[in-house]
């Protein structure tokens, strides 16, 4: 087991997700990661589709003097891209197998008590799958707490499930869609479910949102290039996203279908439904022709996903 910092207690793990972050954007979140930890811990870095990001941030970690007592940092390079991929290569491959298990983004800060709090909360609770926290900024920081409490569900950029979820998860061989976007919302609504939509109804307690958990971000500003870019991906993969989430709902809640059934990619998932409902498509479509047609023409754009058999490589532990 990796060393600790501050108190005992059942180990947990964290997972942290990156890859188009800089290198100092990375070391300042494993920074606010590492101030925000109390108890045993293995801290699992995984950053695909880049492998120079692995490389300096590894380096980074070898060259600076840590303290003895701060964990250790296992960093990852997952040759293939794609966030959906990670999850998959982490809960199959990585995950140390114990305790809370925390994920988050490579850009987030979390709050300094926001692991202890979230997981006292998940314990806690005698229904609760997980537990997620709730965004404090942002323009729709409001609408999405409010949401989140009244509806359930997951926020992506900081949440945790119970070591019972995760060994659940790996021994019915769910595996989220490749190149899915709607991560976190696909995994809300299989909690949601108790895992098994055949024999349990939707129900949000299953999923603990923490009102008192939040984090960080890099302020974004309306003049600047690089974060308007941003923020037109963001509105493309949203609609991207609103596709993935009804075929999501056909194959959970409409067919009852296992979860782990779900098609290997994203694109099979939305072409799938597509095709078999085609008038629920066209109401969707017709709400902005032009940016439904681009996500789904996105879909029909092959992809290789090759780099998927590739097994993941640790660069530094």
């Amino acid at each position: 087991m990796l060393e600790n910092a501050g108190s005992g207690g059942q180990p947990c793990s964290i997972a942290i997700f990156a890859a188009r972050e800089t290198l100092s954007e990375l070391v300042a979140t494993l920074s606010a990661v590492l101030s925000a930890v109390h108890k045993p811990v293995v801290i699992d870095l995984l950053i695909n589709g880049n492998e120079p990001l692995a490389l300096a941030v590894a380096e980074q970690l070898a060259t600076s003097p840590f303290d003895d007592s701060m964990p250790a940092v296992r960093v990852w390079f997952i040759a293939l891209g794609d966030k959906a991929h990670a999850w998959n290569q982490y809960i199959h491959f990585i995950w140390p197998g114990e305790g809370t298990t925390f994920f988050l983004d490579g850009y987030v800060h979390p709050d300094r008590n926001a692991f202890e709090l979230l997981e006292i909360s998940l314990l806690a609770s005698s229904q609760a799958l997980g537990a997620t926290g709730v965004p404090r900024a942002g323009r729709s920081a409001q609408r999405l707490r409010e949401e989140m409490t009244q509806q359930g569900g997951i926020h992506g950029n900081l949440f945790c499930l119970t070591d019972e979820t995760v060994r659940r998860l790996i021994e019915m061989g769910f595996k989220l869609p490749l190149g899915m976007y709607r991560t976190d919302s696909t995994l809300g609504a299989i909690l949601m479910f108790n895992l098994n939509p055949a024999n349990n109804d939707w129900d949000p307690k299953r999923i603990l949102v923490d009102q008192d958990v939040s984090w960080a971000t890099k302020k974004r500003y309306w003049w600047r290039f690089s974060d308007l870019k941003d923020q037109a991906k963001r509105v493309l993969r949203q609609a991207q996203g609103v596709l993935e989430n009804r075929a999501v709902r056909q194959h959970l809640a409409i067919r009852r279908a296992p979860p782990a059934d779900l098609p290997e990619t994203a694109a099979e998932l939305v072409l799938d439904w597509v095709t078999h409902y085609p008038d629920e498509a066209r109401k969707i479509s017709g709400r902005n022709v032009l940016l439904y047609r681009y996500a789904l023409n996105k879909f029909r754009q092959p992809r290789n996903w090759q780099a998927a058999d590739i097994m993941p490589r640790l660069i530094q532990k």
